[in-house]
């Protein structure tokens, strides 16, 4: 509890400060730092749109049989429309893996910690491949990889508004060498708002011991006006490596609610959820996310 009384305290600082004023100048000085960069890049001073897509929060995450975490996501997507139009700098948070407890910390600094990212570019083919090259960086330390992303959608004459998405998304690293991720999604829009979404996953990790995960989950993003989601999901989740054999490591059931806070670029995130996880027996405990953040778009 004194955890979400935490959080209507830090939005009632929010809208104590002017909050506009100090959001405007971050992002001129983003958009001033991103141009500059393009022109440099490109030695092209002509004047084009600048198209940029940042955001960053942290999540507060409390359960049963646990004690609270915390974790902080990054995630920006730019283009460099001087330099080339399918040129794409991209830095995002790096997962070590899949699952719910992924990148968490008993603090935020140790989950600021714990945390790494990706840096690089992004080259899109008129093909179904893109690629990628950059460094992962996690406590001062490079590691840099190079990347190859194949996915393609196809859609069902037969079946009224159903596709399958599907793909392979290859990294080596020098460092942690193979991490490659497989997936399989069938889709399909029941109405204007709502989409239904079976997801498949898996996962290799040659670090640190030949890890393989298995994620399969049932989801419906149901949106909610101009900036609103609801997500109800069912998911399990499956490991294996080296030290232990393939075990379905939890359940979980839940809905995450996504939605803007007092401005269009401030957004809040709140998820219940009940799981039963093999550490306990497969005993329900019960889960409560909350997330606070922020976005930078120009598009």
């Amino acid at each position: 509890m004194r955890y979400l009384v935490s959080l209507f305290l830090l939005v009632e600082i929010l809208l104590a400060w002017d909050i506009d004023t100090i959001y405007r100048s971050i992002f001129r000085k983003i958009s001033n730092f991103l141009r500059s960069t393009d022109i440099f890049l490109s030695d092209d001073n002509s004047s084009t749109r600048q198209e940029f897509d940042i955001s960053t929060s942290l999540d507060m995450i409390a359960e049963t049989y646990r004690d609270t975490r915390f974790r902080v996501n990054v995630k920006a997507n730019i283009d460099f429309p001087r330099t080339q139009k399918k040129l794409h700098l991209f830095f995002q948070d790096f997962k070590t893996n899949d699952s719910i407890d992924a990148q968490t910390g008993k603090t935020v600094q140790d989950s600021v910690s714990k945390s790494s990212f990706l840096f690089g570019v992004q080259y899109l083919t008129k093909a179904d491949i893109s690629y990628r090259a950059g460094i992962r960086i996690h406590s001062g330390k490079l590691d840099p990889f190079v990347s190859a992303r194949w996915e393609r959608t196809n859609y069902f004459n037969f079946l009224h508004s159903s596709w399958i998405y599907y793909g392979d998304r290859l990294y080596y690293y020098l460092d942690r060498k193979w991490d490659n991720t497989l997936f399989f999604f069938y889709q399909n829009k029941l109405n204007d708002i709502t989409l239904f979404s079976f997801e498949n996953k898996y996962r290799f990790k040659y670090h640190p011991d030949n890890e393989n995960e298995y994620l399969h989950s049932l989801r419906f993003y149901v949106s909610k006006g101009t900036y609103g989601l609801f997500m109800p999901r069912a998911e399990i989740y499956c490991h294996a490596d080296d030290k232990e054999s393939y075990k379905l490591n939890y359940y979980y059931v839940g809905i995450d609610w996504r939605d803007r806070l007092i401005r269009r670029w401030l957004f809040f995130k709140a998820g219940p959820a009940v799981l039963w996880r093999i550490e306990n027996g497969f005993k329900p405990s019960f889960r409560f996310t909350a997330s606070i953040g922020v976005s930078f778009e120009q598009n």
